[in-house]
Order: structure tokens, then sequence, then C-alpha cells
């Protein structure tokens, strides 16, 4: 099956399943009874069979390294790239997940930015593949548990709310995201979409990533010695202005003046 049919299960999936799976997120992880039976099943279709371990980003994209982990803005914890996954059935992962990522793979490789260019069709395979790095995170930020660090007070009953949760404080700001989120993986056209993404090289030796949910992700990956920037939401009229947006968000992030 080519990338093209590929993509099109995957929106597919996304309009006829979502609201369901999203739905069942919802209902097992934030405004249900804390206490109620979950059944596992595959957080993008909803199949409760053939179920595996999906990573948020790519074992390739962190270097298949253990040691490499993001800290929570939540409690300060730290998590592995390793341990971030999220259960999805074995023709999400295997056949279209992965399929998309091998091919974003190609793509990185065979693109060397000093002599050309990613076509069209490639910069919307990257989209795409950023939309649902969204989407994964924040099904990871819904099932995941709140835990208390080490260095903080400890209120048992929180330990049992998610981190989503926990970092919004708002069912329906959470709700509103993820839905968002679907829909942005469920839609076709993407156009202007281009715009909001910015693409550079870099030399440095380790990946680095950060992200808002719903509103940016940030990705260096130097294996491919590129760096990536995508707004989610926001639409640019020019290169520049997305460029200038992109390089003010970094700076605040890692606190530079």
């Amino acid at each position: 099956m080519s990338i093209e049919k590929k993509l099109l299960a995957i929106r597919k999936i996304a309009r006829i399943h979502g609201k369901y799976v999203i739905g069942k997120l919802f209902d097992d992880y934030l405004t249900g009874l804390i206490s109620k039976k979950r059944v596992p099943s595959c957080s993008f279709c909803g199949n409760e069979s053939n179920l595996t371990k999906e990573h948020i980003l790519p074992r390739w994209v962190f270097e298949n390294d253990p040691k490499h982990f993001f800290t929570s803005d939540v409690n300060e914890l730290e998590q592995s790239y390793v341990g971030a996954t999220i259960p999805l059935c074995s023709n999400c992962n295997s056949n279209l997940f992965n399929s998309l990522e091998r091919e974003i793979q190609i793509i990185l490789g065979r693109t060397d930015l000093k002599n050309n260019f990613y076509s069209p069709d490639d910069l919307l395979l990257i989209i795409r593949w950023f939309e649902i790095i969204d989407f994964k995170f924040q099904v990871w930020d819904l099932r995941t548990d709140f835990k208390r660090h080490k260095k903080s007070q400890y209120i048992p009953f929180l330990a049992e709310f998610s981190i989503a949760f926990m970092r919004l404080y708002s069912v329906r700001i959470i709700t509103t995201k993820a839905r968002k989120a679907l829909k942005r993986i469920a839609t076709k056209n993407k156009i202007n979409r281009e715009r909001s993404l910015i693409i550079g090289t870099t030399k440095e030796k380790t990946f680095h990533y950060f992200h808002t949910s719903g509103e940016f992700i940030y990705l260096e990956i130097p294996a491919y010695k590129k760096v990536f920037f995508y707004f989610y939401e926001r639409e640019f009229k020019t290169e520049l202005q997305a460029r200038r947006a992109a390089l003010k968000t970094i700076r605040f992030a890692y606190g530079i003046d």
C-alpha cells in the first residue's frame, strides 16, 4: 500500500473512530469514576486486540538511548523517552504510523538543505507527522497518573489524577485540545500550513525536543542534521514572520533574553 493510501486510512480512522476513542479516553482518565475498570484499547482506532506499545517519539529520533529523558512541567519528574509510550493496535502502529515514520526518514535522508529543499508533498508529510506526535503526547498526558516529586508535599488523592488535568485544571480545555489534535489529523486540506513550518540545519550532537500541546513543537535530529519548528494553530503571511515567532519561543524556552 502506498504512503498516500496509508495517509488516507489514517484520516478515515480519525474521522470514523475518533469520537469514540476520545470519549473513552476522557471517561477512563478524566471525567469518569477514578475507581472504574479500564479496558485497554488502541488509542487511535479503539481496537481492544493485538495491542502494542507505540513510542511518542520514534526510537530513531532520540537515538534509542534510554538515558534521554524529558522533565514534566507538572511535577518536575524525569521520564525517559524509551518509556513514554501509548497503546496502539498492531495495524495502527506497524502498518500505518511506522510506515509514515519510515517515509519521514527517507525524506530527511535524501534532502541536503545546502543543495535542495523539500517538495510540497514532503512538507505536508512532515506536518502530518508532527500532528500525530502532538496527538500521541496528549494521549500520554491523559493516561499518565500524576506522581509526587520527592521534594514536594504529598497529597494522596492527587496521585490518581492525570498529568493533563494537573497541568490545566480544566476538563473543557483538555477535551478541546484533544479534539482539535484529532481533527487536524483527519483534515486533508493543509492550505497555508507550510508557512507555519520552519526548517533549518543543526550541528548539535544530541537531539533536542520540547513542545506545548496544540501550540508548537521543536525538534532537532542530529542524525540528519535537521531542526524543525512547527506551529499547530498559528498561520503567518510570510516565512520571516514565522521564523521570528519561532525564535522568540525558542529563546523563551531556553531562558535567553
